[in-house]
């Protein structure tokens, strides 16, 4: 699923236009990334949590050369899905 499903799918639930589907889609998607710039929780009940957690600093390798490089420590987002789009395989 791309961005653009999703604002088709809004605009046929909600009887929008697809502009004003994706002006909201759009909306959502920015607060969602300003609170994350900020560390910030977000917590969507009944889909799951978005965190940011620090990453470590460690070594990698360059795959044409074998050399080492420095991975910098940086920070991620992790995803943890709610119990109502869980997996039970």
């Amino acid at each position: 699923m791309i961005k653009q499903d999703i604002v088709t799918r809004v605009a046929d639930s909600l009887k929008l236009t697809k502009v004003k589907a994706e002006i909201a889609v759009d909306s959502v998607f920015e607060a969602l990334k300003v609170a994350m710039k900020k560390g910030e929780r977000i917590e969507l009940r009944g889909f799951g949590v978005f965190v940011v957690k620090p990453r470590k600093s460690g070594i990698g390798r360059n795959p044409r050369t074998g050399a080492e490089v420095p991975i910098p420590p940086g920070k991620t987002v992790r995803f943890k899905p709610g119990k109502e789009i869980r997996f039970n395989e």
